[in-house]
């Protein structure tokens, strides 16, 4: 505990000498946030798409660390041949001092150059919202090293205390979508690869009026994930679907940032899902894989022993179940999936992990009030891998 309470005292004491940049809240289940993680992805399957996610991170450390969040996409032929979308995200850091929203809408254009081959351009625009009540933080000049907290601070807190911020912000993304097929009606193999650039118009969201700037950094994200049958005998089925992937992420340079907590600098996640429908009833799958996150982190001295962040690191090991349900005509399906997330950085397990839990649904032909049923886009995977 004395160490705990040394490594806070320490990072609180940097605030006032290193300039700090804001990075984005993480998902596990990146694979299940396509939106959130490319717009490009907005609309690329035919009809309507939502999912829920909330995640909890570190579970043992007070206070909470926490991320919610909301989205939609829908795909019709006459939004000039596209999809639209929409997203709410919030994110709680510490004992609620820091708060942040995100909303935004989307647009995707799909362009299909074959069949099974086609590329999605996509954009989008959020309002992000942040605030800070300083009242529920503590500084240095508050403790006494025999007797804990009993000073009066002599900072003093910018707008009575409570601090908050809008700006609007961008971001733009490719993907691009090609299946194999085993057949003219079965696939073996459908896969998707994309690029993002989030914080095109990189806002200020310093946290003081001082006269400098902070400005909230660009992301890359590279990604891609493939979909692959697996035809096989056996007591529990006849075939499973894997799914291996990866995201790497880029956003601040290395040297700004030095928690190494919840996403650094250069963050890449891989890892492979299976998904074995059940021999009884082909509409229901189970769902299950692993994951690695790793972090590129500049190495940074901090106090004594307190830390000593490497170079290369790997933040966590992540363990996905879930179950999967499609209707019996195969034109809808629902799924929820729990991820958990095992630190294994210096951390440590004493943060208590992060759990992470999903509910998506898809309708494939949902059609608005008149308007054609038909659909110019290719065929969504999940009616071609269960003929």
């Amino acid at each position: 505990m004395k160490k705990i309470f040394r490594i806070v005292i320490a990072i609180i004491s940097m605030l006032g000498g290193v300039q700090l940049y804001a990075q984005d809240p993480n998902f596990s289940q990146f694979f299940l946030k396509e939106m959130y993680y490319n717009p490009g992805f907005i609309g690329i399957n035919p009809g309507l798409r939502g999912t829920v996610t909330d995640r909890h991170l570190w579970t043992s450390v007070p206070g909470e660390w926490g991320t919610q969040s909301i989205a939609f996409d829908y795909y019709d032929v006459k939004f000039a041949q596209g999809g639209i979308g929409g997203h709410i995200t919030r994110n709680t850091q510490g004992e609620n001092f820091l708060n942040t929203f995100q909303g935004g809408v989307g647009y995707a254009k799909q362009i299909r150059v074959l069949p099974d081959l086609m590329f999605q351009i996509g954009a989008g625009a959020q309002y992000i919202h942040k605030s800070i009540d300083y009242t529920e933080l503590s500084f240095v000049d508050e403790f006494d090293p025999r007797f804990g907290r009993i000073y009066e601070t002599e900072f003093i807190p910018p707008g009575e205390g409570y601090w908050k911020q809008g700006v609007f912000d961008y971001n733009a993304g490719l993907v691009i979508r090609f299946n194999i097929r085993k057949t003219p009606v079965k696939y073996i193999a459908s896969n998707s690869f994309g690029i993002a650039f989030h914080h095109l118009s990189q806002p200020d969201m310093s946290w003081v009026d001082d006269g400098k700037e902070a400005p909230l950094p660009m992301k890359v994200n590279i990604h891609g994930y493939s979909m692959v049958r697996i035809d096989r005998s056996g007591f529990y089925n006849r075939f499973f679907l894997l799914t291996p992937g990866f995201l790497f992420e880029n956003q601040t340079p290395s040297n700004l940032w030095f928690t190494g907590s919840e996403a650094g600098a250069k963050t890449l996640s891989f890892g492979i899902n299976a998904l074995i429908p059940s021999k009884i009833s082909f509409v229901s799958s189970l769902y299950t894989g692993i994951w690695m996150r790793k972090m590129y982190i500049k190495r940074i001295a901090l106090q004594d022993d307190i830390a000593n962040l490497k170079n290369k690191t790997f933040d966590s090991m992540i363990f996905t179940l879930g179950y999967k349900k499609n209707s019996r005509d195969k034109k809808s399906l629902y799924q929820i999936v729990y991820s958990y997330d095992m630190t294994i950085s210096q951390a440590g397990l004493s943060t208590g992990g992060s759990h992470e839990i999903t509910l998506s649904f898809e309708i494939h032909n949902l059609k608005l009030p008149g308007r054609d049923a038909r659909r110019n886009a290719v065929p969504h995977p999940n009616d071609k891998f269960f003929k």
